[in-house]
């Protein structure tokens, strides 16, 4: 069982703060989507709208074209899995998953098929005589995922259902849920604030910042067609570098110069056929830390500057280095492994001037951004 989810102009204002402001998405059957964001942006309102458990101010939801608006969290079909696993402490992990189908009325021996069925998908038939506070964190996840499963719900619900787990556990559940979306092909709705969960499960990821989304697209889309600065920034570890300034013509050579005017660099000119000149007085230069490379000048690159090393952190298969581009502006290099530099060494820096990005300061857009398939109010 799958559903298509739609959302319309949804908004929602808890006393004078706006928290979903004006949400268009759709979701086809058996998509998974991720909605990410920092802490506070509003995706977990979001979700919780689509599930009923929170009203929504103005706009439509949908489920399966029918509006859900004033209709209950039970009788919506849709499964949520929290944080906090919400597990029964006083029940074993069969009784946990029988639950919510014993309140529905389900005949006994269906349970049963139900629930031995569901313990084989998850790999968790040897713990259904168990009690959660005997249970690692992973199976508690397990066991709150089966909960869902269970139901055979419409669509599933996840609200930062790894972020309680260690790190070699997040990657390991993360992989898991995957695997099941994929044997389940159920429409999956995950809310994240951890970019690399959005980029490495869902089909398309809704970046969203104050309860506006900012684009909706594939992760490779995002990652290489960012729509604006704050989405340029958000998504990317590290984040994107950059540096404010303008376009001059030199001769008949584009250069770019930092407000400052302690940063300059020549720009190809076939990157700025496309871009109005008018733009060319406030321009934020924008360059990924995979694209800096270090006295090494690569066929595409152009010299960009000569600074100090500030720090280096070995990351075992690379190195991050830092650098201070300018007062209170600093860079981030993610090169190859690196053992010969040092702390305060001077080294020159190349940037690929085919994986430059150019956004207008003022409105923060991506001037150069040509392919994108879903925007905001689309």
């Amino acid at each position: 069982m799958m559903a298509n989810i739609e959302l319309k102009n949804v908004s929602k204002r808890f006393g004078d703060n706006l928290v979903v402001d004006d949400v268009n998405i759709s979701i086809s059957d058996g998509e998974f989507l991720a909605l990410v964001g920092p802490s506070g942006c509003g995706k977990s309102t979001l979700l919780r709208m689509i599930s009923g458990l929170e009203t929504i101010d103005e706009g439509l939801i949908s489920i399966d074209e029918k509006e859900v608006n004033g209709v209950s969290p039970k009788d919506r079909n849709i499964a949520m899995v929290f944080q906090n696993y919400a597990l029964y402490p006083h029940m074993s992990i069969y009784d946990n998953l029988a639950f919510g189908l014993k309140m529905k009325g389900v005949d006994k021996a269906e349970i049963d098929e139900l629930v031995h069925k569901t313990a084989d998908l998850l790999d968790i038939s040897e713990l259904l005589e168990r009690k959660p506070k005997q249970l690692s964190g992973g199976q508690k996840q397990r066991i709150a995922v089966g909960r869902a499963i269970v139901r055979n719900p419409k669509a599933f619900l996840f609200d930062e259902p790894l972020s309680n787990l260690d790190a070699k556990l997040r990657v390991k559940m993360r992989t898991d849920l995957l695997k099941l979306h994929k044997a389940q092909k159920a429409t999956s709705i995950y809310v994240t604030h951890d970019q690399i969960e959005a980029m490495t499960m869902a089909d398309r990821i809704a970046v969203i910042n104050k309860g506006v989304v900012q684009q909706v697209d594939t992760p490779i889309n995002v990652y290489s067609n960012p729509i604006n600065i704050f989405v340029a920034s958000f998504i990317g570890s590290p984040s994107m570098n950059f540096i404010p300034g303008f376009i001059k013509i030199k001769g008949k050579k584009p250069m770019f110069e930092s407000t400052s005017g302690l940063t300059t660099c020549e720009i190809p000119a076939h990157l700025l056929e496309d871009i109005d000149p008018t733009y060319f007085q406030h321009i934020t230069l924008g360059i990924r830390p995979e694209d800096i490379t270090i006295q090494a000048k690569q066929e595409s690159s152009v010299p960009f500057k000569t600074l100090p090393i500030d720090l280096i952190e070995q990351m075992g298969d690379t190195s991050l280095i830092h650098f201070t581009v300018e007062p209170d502006l600093e860079w981030t290099i993610k090169s190859p492994p690196v053992k010969s530099f040092k702390i305060g060494e001077q080294v020159e820096l190349h940037i690929v001037s085919d994986k430059l990005y150019f956004f207008d300061s003022e409105s923060q857009i991506n001037l150069t951004n040509n392919n994108l398939t879903e925007l905001h109010n689309e």
